[in-house]
């Protein structure tokens, strides 16, 4: 149950309900994920696959069952370490698009590629931050952020366009939440750092760049 914890999560921390349950709309079979990808894009072990018409968005999120299995073996709600760090990022980011993206359509409003995967980047540290201090773990801020948004590779086989947009993710995110960190140091569960993710949550992809590039 892991992905609705995660869930859960981010519902409360950003106060943002919806009447979906991921596991509702989770593939776990390669075969059917690889049949609703679009030509083209890459065969994530994390997918969002969504096929729009004038009056409905269909939704699933593929994550591959090894993932599962992992998280399922070694929880990372009671313990999170490097050894299930990977497994959790993966799990997080696939729940991160998918609430996102239910949260914006109950309003009617539409989200972009790169605005998904930058609040999924922001959901990233700031859930790894939150639940390493829940859980008595000394590890700074600065340690979490190098590990999370210095220390990483991307695949080889992205598409230039692909490639941009996480690079632009990464890039903006990595700043968004070393902002956070200098303006709300002892972050936790703090208010005003609260209604800071909150508000910033709520911001459509122009309005979430532009505060980006206004802070330090």
């Amino acid at each position: 149950m892991v992905l609705s914890q995660l869930e859960d999560h981010l519902a409360c921390l950003y106060e943002t309900p919806t009447d979906y349950d991921i596991y509702d709309f989770l593939i776990t079979d390669e075969t059917t994920a690889r049949s609703l990808t679009p030509r083209g894009h890459c065969d994530n072990d994390e997918r969002l696959l969504v096929l729009q018409s004038e009056e409905h968005l269909d939704i699933s999120v593929y994550l591959d069952p090894e993932t599962l299995e992992r998280l399922r073996d070694d929880d990372p709600l009671v313990g999170l370490h490097e050894g299930n760090l990977a497994a959790f990022m993966l799990a997080l980011e696939g729940v991160s698009h998918f609430h996102y993206l239910c949260w914006n359509a109950s309003f009617d409003k539409s989200v972009t590629l790169l605005e998904l995967e930058l609040q999924a980047e922001v959901d990233k540290y700031v859930t790894v931050l939150m639940l390493l201090g829940a859980q008595g773990s000394h590890t700074d801020s600065s340690t979490i952020h190098q590990r999370l948004f210095d220390e990483i590779q991307f695949r080889g086989d992205l598409q230039v366009e692909q490639l941009t947009r996480y690079q632009q993710a990464n890039r903006y995110a990595a700043k968004y939440c070393r902002a956070l960190s200098e303006l709300y140091p002892a972050a936790d569960n703090q208010p005003n750092f609260i209604n800071e993710l909150r508000r910033f949550y709520r911001l459509p992809q122009n309005e979430k760049i532009r505060r980006i590039q206004s802070t330090n």
